[in-house]
Protein backbone atom coordinates (compact mmCIF):
# COMPACT_ATOMS: atom_id res chain seq x y z
CA UNK A 1 0.00 0.00 0.00
CA UNK A 2 1.34 3.48 -1.02
CA UNK A 3 2.46 5.37 1.83
CA UNK A 4 2.94 2.83 4.25
CA UNK A 5 5.87 1.43 6.10
CA UNK A 6 6.09 -2.40 6.05
CA UNK A 7 5.28 -2.45 10.11
CA UNK A 8 2.64 -0.13 9.19
CA UNK A 9 1.25 -2.34 6.46
CA UNK A 10 0.99 -5.07 8.68
CA UNK A 11 -0.91 -3.02 11.33
CA UNK A 12 -3.47 -1.39 9.02
CA UNK A 13 -4.78 -5.03 7.95
CA UNK A 14 -4.92 -5.80 11.69
CA UNK A 15 -7.18 -2.81 12.54
CA UNK A 16 -9.47 -3.39 9.41
CA UNK A 17 -9.65 -7.02 10.72
CA UNK A 18 -10.97 -5.29 14.40
CA UNK A 19 -13.47 -2.59 12.39
CA UNK A 20 -15.18 -5.66 10.56
CA UNK A 21 -15.12 -7.75 13.69
CA UNK A 22 -16.89 -4.46 15.71
CA UNK A 23 -19.28 -4.28 12.80
CA UNK A 24 -20.12 -8.09 12.74
CA UNK A 25 -21.23 -7.19 16.20
CA UNK A 26 -23.25 -4.25 15.34
CA UNK A 27 -21.22 -1.37 16.99
CA UNK A 28 -20.90 0.53 14.25
CA UNK A 29 -24.23 1.31 12.34
CA UNK A 30 -25.00 3.84 9.40
CA UNK A 31 -20.99 4.25 8.37
CA UNK A 32 -20.42 5.66 12.35
CA UNK A 33 -17.47 4.95 14.13
CA UNK A 34 -13.91 5.71 14.09
CA UNK A 35 -10.40 4.43 14.81
CA UNK A 36 -6.79 4.75 14.40
CA UNK A 37 -3.54 3.91 15.70
CA UNK A 38 0.12 4.77 16.04
CA UNK A 39 2.38 4.40 13.11
CA UNK A 40 6.08 3.98 13.06
CA UNK A 41 6.66 7.12 12.94
CA UNK A 42 4.79 8.06 16.13
CA UNK A 43 4.13 11.61 15.22
CA UNK A 44 1.98 10.03 12.97
CA UNK A 45 -1.16 8.18 13.02
CA UNK A 46 -3.21 6.32 10.60
CA UNK A 47 -6.48 6.79 11.26
CA UNK A 48 -10.08 5.32 9.69
CA UNK A 49 -11.57 7.76 6.56
CA UNK A 50 -15.42 9.41 7.51
CA UNK A 51 -18.25 8.22 6.02
CA UNK A 52 -17.36 4.66 5.26
CA UNK A 53 -19.45 1.46 5.56
CA UNK A 54 -17.57 -0.49 8.04
CA UNK A 55 -18.94 -4.02 6.72
CA UNK A 56 -17.07 -2.98 3.44
CA UNK A 57 -14.02 -1.61 5.10
CA UNK A 58 -10.23 -2.04 3.91
CA UNK A 59 -7.07 -0.87 3.89
CA UNK A 60 -7.42 1.52 1.10
CA UNK A 61 -10.15 3.52 3.82
CA UNK A 62 -7.37 4.70 6.17
CA UNK A 63 -5.53 7.60 5.91
CA UNK A 64 -2.43 8.76 7.82
CA UNK A 65 -2.33 12.26 9.43
CA UNK A 66 -0.18 13.74 12.31
CA UNK A 67 -0.71 14.74 15.70
CA UNK A 68 -2.34 18.38 14.76
CA UNK A 69 -5.13 16.33 12.59
CA UNK A 70 -3.79 17.53 9.14
CA UNK A 71 -3.70 15.00 6.35
CA UNK A 72 -0.04 14.11 5.12
CA UNK A 73 0.98 14.51 2.05
CA UNK A 74 0.98 11.32 0.41
CA UNK A 75 -2.55 10.28 1.34
CA UNK A 76 -4.09 14.13 0.44
CA UNK A 77 -6.78 13.69 -2.47
CA UNK A 78 -9.93 14.54 -3.62
CA UNK A 79 -12.70 13.65 -1.05
CA UNK A 80 -10.12 12.48 1.52
CA UNK A 81 -11.36 13.48 4.92
CA UNK A 82 -10.88 11.68 8.46
CA UNK A 83 -13.75 11.73 11.02
CA UNK A 84 -15.33 15.00 12.20
CA UNK A 85 -13.66 13.65 15.68
CA UNK A 86 -10.17 13.36 14.41
CA UNK A 87 -9.76 16.09 17.21
CA UNK A 88 -10.63 13.77 19.98
CA UNK A 89 -8.15 10.94 18.62
CA UNK A 90 -5.22 13.14 18.73
CA UNK A 91 -5.99 14.59 22.32
CA UNK A 92 -6.10 11.51 23.34
CA UNK A 93 -2.43 10.69 21.65
CA UNK A 94 -1.11 13.64 23.57
CA UNK A 95 -2.86 13.49 26.79
CA UNK A 96 -1.57 9.81 26.96
CA UNK A 97 1.67 9.65 25.30
CA UNK A 98 1.85 5.41 26.32
CA UNK A 99 -1.26 5.21 23.77
CA UNK A 100 -1.10 3.92 20.32
CA UNK A 101 -4.70 2.60 19.71
CA UNK A 102 -7.74 4.98 19.99
CA UNK A 103 -10.90 3.31 19.05
CA UNK A 104 -14.60 4.36 19.00
CA UNK A 105 -17.81 2.70 19.05
CA UNK A 106 -21.60 3.23 18.52
CA UNK A 107 -23.43 0.27 20.69
CA UNK A 108 -26.99 0.35 21.31
CA UNK A 109 -26.03 -1.12 24.90
CA UNK A 110 -23.27 1.89 25.23
CA UNK A 111 -25.41 4.65 23.62
CA UNK A 112 -28.98 3.61 25.65
CA UNK A 113 -26.84 3.88 28.59
CA UNK A 114 -25.52 6.92 27.85
CA UNK A 115 -28.71 8.73 27.55
CA UNK A 116 -30.51 7.42 30.65
CA UNK A 117 -27.47 8.36 32.84
CA UNK A 118 -26.51 11.45 31.49
CA UNK A 119 -27.76 13.37 34.58
CA UNK A 120 -25.03 11.20 36.19
CA UNK A 121 -22.29 12.06 34.29
CA UNK A 122 -20.72 8.61 34.89
CA UNK A 123 -21.40 4.84 34.99
CA UNK A 124 -19.58 2.67 37.60
CA UNK A 125 -18.65 -1.13 37.60
CA UNK A 126 -18.17 -2.44 41.28
CA UNK A 127 -16.66 -6.29 41.91
CA UNK A 128 -17.13 -7.94 38.51
CA UNK A 129 -14.22 -10.20 37.30
CA UNK A 130 -14.24 -8.53 33.78
CA UNK A 131 -13.05 -5.27 35.05
CA UNK A 132 -9.37 -7.16 35.26
CA UNK A 133 -9.89 -6.63 30.97
CA UNK A 134 -8.85 -2.98 31.41
CA UNK A 135 -5.37 -2.50 30.91
CA UNK A 136 -3.60 -2.03 34.80
CA UNK A 137 -6.38 -3.60 37.25
CA UNK A 138 -5.78 -6.46 38.73
CA UNK A 139 -8.69 -7.46 40.71
CA UNK A 140 -12.37 -7.06 40.82
CA UNK A 141 -12.33 -5.64 43.82
CA UNK A 142 -12.45 -2.00 42.78
CA UNK A 143 -14.50 0.33 41.19
CA UNK A 144 -14.41 1.39 37.27
CA UNK A 145 -15.51 4.76 36.55
CA UNK A 146 -16.30 5.19 32.79
CA UNK A 147 -17.54 8.91 32.67
CA UNK A 148 -20.31 10.64 30.47
CA UNK A 149 -20.00 13.81 29.02
CA UNK A 150 -22.43 15.91 26.62
CA UNK A 151 -22.87 15.27 22.79
CA UNK A 152 -21.15 18.23 20.64
CA UNK A 153 -20.59 19.20 17.02
CA UNK A 154 -17.50 21.11 18.58
CA UNK A 155 -15.11 18.79 19.78
CA UNK A 156 -13.01 21.26 22.34
CA UNK A 157 -16.30 20.95 24.24
CA UNK A 158 -16.17 17.57 24.47
CA UNK A 159 -12.22 17.52 25.09
CA UNK A 160 -12.67 20.32 28.27
CA UNK A 161 -15.46 17.88 29.99
CA UNK A 162 -13.21 14.96 29.96
CA UNK A 163 -10.39 17.21 31.08
CA UNK A 164 -12.71 17.86 34.32
CA UNK A 165 -13.08 14.30 34.73
CA UNK A 166 -9.58 13.26 34.35
CA UNK A 167 -8.35 14.91 37.15
CA UNK A 168 -11.47 13.29 39.14
CA UNK A 169 -10.37 10.03 38.23
CA UNK A 170 -6.85 10.25 36.24
CA UNK A 171 -7.11 6.05 35.85
CA UNK A 172 -9.83 5.97 33.46
CA UNK A 173 -10.00 3.86 30.53
CA UNK A 174 -12.81 5.36 28.26
CA UNK A 175 -15.88 7.28 28.32
CA UNK A 176 -19.14 7.72 26.70
CA UNK A 177 -20.82 10.59 25.09
CA UNK A 178 -24.09 11.20 25.47
CA UNK A 179 -26.16 9.84 22.74
CA UNK A 180 -23.58 9.34 20.62
CA UNK A 181 -20.79 6.41 21.77
CA UNK A 182 -18.00 4.46 23.46
CA UNK A 183 -14.58 5.94 23.17
CA UNK A 184 -11.48 3.94 24.64
CA UNK A 185 -7.90 3.94 24.16
CA UNK A 186 -4.74 1.87 25.27
CA UNK A 187 -0.99 0.87 24.61
CA UNK A 188 -1.55 -1.50 21.34
CA UNK A 189 -4.50 -2.45 19.10
CA UNK A 190 -5.44 -5.76 21.28
CA UNK A 191 -5.39 -3.58 24.61
CA UNK A 192 -7.62 -1.19 23.28
CA UNK A 193 -10.18 -4.10 21.41
CA UNK A 194 -9.91 -5.88 24.35
CA UNK A 195 -11.29 -2.60 26.62
CA UNK A 196 -14.09 -1.87 24.45
CA UNK A 197 -15.58 -5.97 24.17
CA UNK A 198 -14.82 -5.37 28.36
CA UNK A 199 -17.34 -1.84 28.20
CA UNK A 200 -19.94 -3.89 26.31
CA UNK A 201 -19.96 -6.66 28.32
CA UNK A 202 -20.08 -4.21 31.07
CA UNK A 203 -23.12 -2.87 29.80
CA UNK A 204 -24.62 -6.16 28.87
CA UNK A 205 -24.29 -7.63 32.60
CA UNK A 206 -25.51 -4.09 33.90
CA UNK A 207 -28.56 -4.23 31.68
CA UNK A 208 -29.37 -8.42 32.70
CA UNK A 209 -29.39 -6.65 36.07
CA UNK A 210 -32.57 -4.34 35.52
CA UNK A 211 -29.90 -0.86 36.10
Amino acid sequence: MSGWAPQDENQSFQLVEVIRFFNHKGWSPATSTNYSLRTVNPEEIMISKSGVDKLYFSQEDLIKIDLEGKITPDFQGPGVKSSAETEIHTWLYKKFPNTNCVLHTHSTLGTAFSMKLASEKKMSFTGLEILKGLDGNITHDLTEILPIVPNSQDMKDIITDMEVHLKANPNIHGFLIAGHGLYTWGKDLATTKRHIETYEFLFEVTQAMGK
